[in-house]
């Protein structure tokens, strides 16, 4: 597949007439376009699929993956385009795609999208514009999805005497929660991140969003608006619910809530699709027993808002000589439907499909995971779809460039953190927090047009 390079996009790479007359993938010399992804097999499979299209169209090409902590993406890009060495390509979250094409960094995608039929091809729920559109340009290509569910462990729920968590209420959480405390000598009644990083600011936002709160209005200019009852309400409520976790819950990021799951120690958690992949692997007892649901419902707006990755490639359009390549490449995986299977089984279920096709190939619908837990599975892959939001686009309200910085500073697992650990009174941690998101969306004014 050919694709047309743009005056613009040439003029924003440095590419001169005679790099027109010479292109560089007509040269022999080895040149190495790094791919960032999260951690994880993943981004080495699509890397894998890119490095076939060198091979045959792009001697002396090679794409080489790196894998980047979820909290580090913003800080290094900054380093390595100081450096005039940005990576060709990016594996981000949404909020992250939002703030960098507001910073004008990123290099328009929708030529890509095209090529690989991109609006035609997603699962229903889903628009490109959810991956990363700003102004209505697109700046994202979509890759994956993965939203934050409840997951229970069946034999701790039957052994307690809980009910079927599907119709669950956060008053059936919480008192579930102390009941499997109760009853079982060691384990906690629930496990969540509240450490301050990313993972912490996830697992907080949903429930804030489920209560009605939000952060920035995008109808009104995103005015801060955080310090609200509802927003009070939920860290009232994650007070609440630390009674029954670990203590050391307060230092939890990502990998620790999944440890603490796959080893037993908990009856409940919230997480993504990569706790039932961890058990396949590692613990077979706890993976039979294991089932995914929709996040408890809060009893007075009845939400199940789940923080979901929408995530997609972006490009760095400045000091990028890999563009023209990057994007056909691309286009050649994204085309692929067996590439793109080969992509979400790498760590199943955790990469959920984006493309119709790739989603019931029979070669991932029979993923043994897919066989075995079916209803847990269609949970991840379709049924939390209705629920999915970030930062970036709280409630569906808006796309908000300012996310990605609320999580550099971590401002809502802070707030968090200033209740749990200093002992704050949730109404004043609260009104802290609105002060940092309002010095924020000033000092990044620019960003909002």
């Amino acid at each position: 597949m050919t694709m047309s390079l743009s005056r613009r996009a040439a003029l924003a790479t440095g590419l001169t007439a005679a790099a027109f007359a010479a292109p560089a993938y007509a040269q022999t010399r080895e040149r190495v376009a790094r791919v960032w992804g999260e951690p994880g097999p993943y981004i080495g499979v699509f890397t894998n699929g890119l490095n076939e299209w060198a091979q045959r169209n792009a001697p002396g090409l090679r794409f080489e993956s790196e894998q980047i902590a979820w909290d580090g993406v913003y800080t290094k890009l900054a380093t390595d385009l100081a450096a005039r060495r940005p990576p060709a390509l990016i594996s981000v979250e949404s909020p992250i795609a939002y703030q960098l094409a507001a910073e004008g960094l990123l290099e328009p995608m929708q030529d890509v999208n095209t090529a690989i039929r991109a609006r035609e091809r997603l699962v229903d729920g889903f628009t490109i514009d959810d991956f990363g559109t700003w102004k209505g340009t697109q700046y994202a290509v979509p890759l994956h999805h993965q939203g934050c569910l409840f997951i229970m462990q069946d034999d701790v729920r039957q052994e307690v005497g809980l009910s079927d968590p599907t119709n669950w209420t956060w008053t059936d959480l919480l008192n579930g929660a102390k009941a499997i405390q109760a009853k079982r000598q060691g384990t906690a009644g629930f496990t969540m991140a509240l450490g301050r990083n990313l993972c912490g600011d996830y697992h907080i936002q949903q429930l804030i969003w489920q209560a009605g709160g939000l952060t920035w209005d995008p109808a009104r200019n995103f005015e801060t608006t955080f310090n609200t009852p509802a927003t009070i309400e939920a860290y009232e409520f994650i007070k609440e619910l630390y009674a029954t976790m670990p203590r050391s819950a307060v230092e939890f990021s990502f990998l620790q809530v999944v440890d603490q799951h796959v080893t037993g120690r908990t009856g409940s958690s919230f997480y993504w699709g990569r706790t039932m992949g961890r058990a396949f692997d590692e613990a077979k007892p706890i993976y039979d027993k294991m089932e995914y649901y929709l996040n408890p419902a809060h009893p007075r707006t009845g939400a199940r808002w789940s923080w979901t990755d929408i995530n997609g490639f972006i490009m760095p359009r400045q000091n990028n000589p890999f563009i023209r390549e990057a994007k056909e490449a691309m286009a050649h995986v994204m085309n692929s439907t067996e590439w793109m299977v080969r992509y979400s089984n790498s760590l199943f279920p955790n990469v959920g499909p984006v493309f119709k096709d790739q989603a019931t190939s029979p070669d991932l619908l029979n993923n043994p995971m897919y066989q075995q837990k079916k209803r847990s599975v269609d949970v991840i892959f379709t049924g939390f779809v209705p629920y999915a939001c970030n930062s970036g686009h709280e409630l569906k309200k808006g796309i908000n460039p300012l996310a990605g910085i609320g999580h550099g500073r971590n401002v809502w697992s802070q707030v968090a953190q200033r209740i749990l650990v200093n002992n704050e009174n949730p109404r004043a941690a609260v009104e802290w927090g609105h002060r940092q998101f309002e010095d924020i969306r000033r000092e990044n004014r620019r960003l909002l047009g």
